[in-house]
């Protein structure tokens, strides 16, 4: 078997499952990953592709504990798994990847939806006994199909929360920029032209609705994304302060908004609280309807200063310009009052 990486974006590859799996020289026993919803929408296409190529085992994914990982990770090694072909959104391909990783088998992926850069990165979210959410590092997939045409189908929420988990590139790469300039880090300029090219080919592209055409350029920043954190070996080159503010309304607030929304909020508000001009960014979300009003996503203001204020605890050593930018409760009280007048 070969380890050349198959990447396919664009519309009909739900139908190329079976080419995809030939091309990599796959049989014998796959295990078939999804949950209900997506095997109920997509399975009957993709079953009877699985079964032309090996024997199909299923896994209906009802958790994204690390525990439950670990359990499909072992049914790969104790059934003598060839591949596994996991198909879903973020929850059951973070599952699919880590579970790959340990089991050291190959991964197709199909992602049925493009909430985050999480359908490339090599990175798997899962939650913890206590229930919060846990970073682990994966390995990327080694074949990726996202058929646009599914995407479309979807919610446009997720398509936005992906628009906005991108964009969040702008002030991680700030971020990075004042880590290495304290020397705090070192830079890997491979990871970040990659991150800085996913940013510039959703900034500059001459779409300004979302369009079939469109989606082919969201899904190719995303996994750019992922190939910048697989160069980094870290999420350094995508995940900076707006990450650790998401990562603070996830661990302090009772209120639940897509990742995507909240990083993409957190861009906003952390240029505005540094003095960089936030236009550019706030211009580029309105066009495509990505909406970051606080209120309508439920943050009241106290909720927002305290995360803004215990943002950097998230994470130990990822330096940012919140470690250096005034926090007190009246200046991030002000970019709170900004945020809603800009945004309503």
């Amino acid at each position: 078997m070969d380890n050349t990486e198959i990447l396919k974006i664009g519309p009909g590859y739900l139908r190329q499952v079976e080419e995809t799996l030939w091309d990599r020289r796959i049989s014998g026993k796959l295990l078939y990953v999804s949950d209900p919803m997506v095997d109920k929408l997509y399975g009957q296409i993709v079953r009877p592709q699985l079964t032309s190529v090996g024997r199909v085992k299923e896994e209906v994914v009802d958790s994204n504990t690390i525990a439950y990982a670990m359990s499909v990770a072992e049914r790969v090694i104790a059934t003598d798994i060839d591949c596994i072909v996991g198909m879903g959104g973020g929850r059951v391909l973070d599952v699919c990847k880590y579970a790959s990783y340990i089991s050291k088998r190959p991964l197709l992926s199909i992602a049925t939806t493009m909430a985050n850069d999480g359908i490339a990165s090599p990175i798997a979210v899962l939650m913890r006994k206590d229930k919060k959410p846990k970073s682990l590092g994966c390995a990327m997939p080694s074949m990726l199909i996202v058929d646009t045409e599914v995407i479309r189908q979807g919610p446009s929420q997720l398509i936005k929360a992906g628009i906005g988990d991108t964009i969040s590139n702008y002030t991680a790469l700030l971020d990075w920029e004042l880590a290495v300039s304290r020397k705090r880090e070192e830079m890997n300029g491979y990871a970040y032209l990659m991150s800085k090219t996913s940013l510039d080919a959703l900034m500059k592209t001459q779409y300004s609705e979302i369009e079939p055409g469109f989606l082919e350029v969201l899904a190719n920043s995303l996994v750019l994304s992922g190939i910048a954190m697989q160069f980094a070996g870290t999420s350094r080159p995508v995940s900076g302060s707006e990450h650790l503010f998401s990562h603070a309304l996830d661990y302090f607030s009772d209120v639940k908004n897509l990742h995507g929304i909240q990083v993409a909020l957190g861009a906003v508000a952390v240029l505005m609280l540094i003095g960089r001009d936030y236009g550019p960014v706030l211009e580029y979300l309105r066009r495509f309807g990505v909406d970051i009003n606080p209120q309508r996503l439920s943050i009241d203001q106290e909720t927002f200063v305290y995360c803004m204020q215990h943002a950097t605890e998230m994470r130990q050593n990822r330096y940012t310009y919140l470690h250096e930018t005034n926090l007190s409760r009246e200046r991030v009280r002000e970019v709170y009052r900004e945020l809603n007048r800009e945004t309503a």
